[in-house]
């Protein structure tokens, strides 16, 4: 974050979290399971009078895109619809923290490489 770059986390081998509570509001459910998967979070930007983030989730080949605060995933391949909905979920449950994280990426620290 720092550094001006994008933000990368893992969220981890097993299970990625939608952010919707305890695990008993979950039960029935198929979490998002990954051997490993990675967030990528833009910085803030701008296009026709909207301010949003861009949040892409990475897991091998398997990739979806999606946008902050709208919670909307936007493109995806090799997802299936309810890992999807579980995405869009985690991203409307956690818009504030993607927004904060977004403010804190310079990109002119990054465009220079400083």
């Amino acid at each position: 974050m720092e550094d001006g770059r994008v933000i990368i986390k893992s969220a981890g081998a097993g299970k990625a979290s939608t952010g919707s509570g305890s695990d008993s509001q979950n039960s029935g459910k198929t979490d998002v399971t990954a051997e490993a998967m990675n967030v990528l979070v833009s910085g803030v930007l701008h296009h026709e009078g909207k301010t949003f983030v861009r949040v892409s989730f990475l897991r091998g080949k398997d990739w979806a895109e999606g946008i902050v605060p709208d919670g909307v995933i936007e493109k995806s391949e090799g997802f299936s619809g309810e890992e999807v909905g579980q995405l869009q979920a985690y991203l409307a449950g956690e818009k504030e923290m993607f927004l904060r994280q977004a403010k804190q990426i310079n990109p002119i620290r990054n465009l220079f490489q400083i």
